[in-house]
């Protein structure tokens, strides 16, 4: 899978053993209940329009992993306010592509951590990390 920053075309490979861990939560309908005086149930519903959670985890801990250098990449690339981002799957059986941006609220980049459980002594020691995004609304 890779992630693409829409302004400047720029991509970041991410490898594809991190697994969509909210894929199946998200609920895209909103709705709240509440009873009336005479005691009729009151229902409010609407569709979401965006924001749907894509949290990446490493599958498991063979997998999921990425060079520091790309990782430091993400970093800076987090840090752009209201920036936008392609976040492209590169499966065999899944080939999907969404507008994403960084989910901050929900901490963008967590539990960085080296693979070998030691300090990083290069741009190519790898890192478990879990990182989270916002799918928006595709540009009309």
């Amino acid at each position: 899978m890779k992630l693409i920053r829409v302004a400047t075309s720029e991509a970041v490979l991410i490898e594809n053993g991190f697994f969509w861990s909210d894929e199946f939560d998200y609920k895209p309908i909103e709705q709240k209940q509440q009873f009336a005086i005479d005691g009729s149930l009151i229902i409010q519903e609407g569709k979401k329009k965006s924001g749907r959670p894509i949290t990446l985890v490493p599958a498991n801990d063979g997998m999921g992993w990425i060079k520091r250098r790309e990782l430091s990449k993400l970093q800076d690339w987090s840090a752009l306010q209201d920036e936008q981002f392609t976040l492209e799957f590169d499966y065999p059986h899944d080939n999907r592509r969404f507008n994403v941006m960084f989910n901050h609220q929900e901490g963008a980049i967590s539990n960085p951590k080296t693979v070998k459980d030691i300090p990083a002594v290069s741009d190519d020691d790898y890192y478990s990390v879990t990182i989270k995004f916002l799918e928006l609304k595709d540009a009309d």
